[in-house]
């Protein structure tokens, strides 16, 4: 009969094989900066032990991708992006040449802001 639990992304052999959810990556990481402070001495049961502790330590995924930088630029375009669908509409309708005036300047500011950011680089 075959075993077929290497197909499992959460599976023991599947882990051990550098599949899954990075759980490895990051062991095999430690395992190695910690080999490599320490050739001589090396044990791996201290090693393991050590692991342990260190990664109780780390950040969930979650948390470290929500205080990624790039997490608050993309919340901060859909916010924009949302309001703008709701506001724009509605001040469109109230006020028809102020809000294409308003846009004209916005868009103006954009690509003056794109411009220089692409001059400095």
């Amino acid at each position: 009969m075959e075993d077929f639990d290497y197909l499992v992304p959460e599976s023991n052999a599947a882990w051990l094989d550098g599949r899954g959810d990075g759980r490895f990556e990051r062991y095999e990481r430690f395992y190695q900066s910690e080999r490599a402070i320490d050739t001589a001495g090396f044990d791996l049961e201290t090693t393991n032990e050590g692991y342990r502790e260190w990664a109780s330590r780390q950040p969930s995924r979650l948390l470290s991708s929500l205080s990624a930088p790039w997490f608050g630029r993309v919340a901060v375009v859909f916010f924009c992006l949302y309001m703008g669908c709701h506001l724009v509409p509605g001040l469109a309708k109230a006020m028809p040449e102020a809000t294409g005036g308003m846009l004209l300047v916005v868009f103006i500011g954009l690509r003056m802001f794109h411009r220089r950011r692409s001059r400095k680089k």
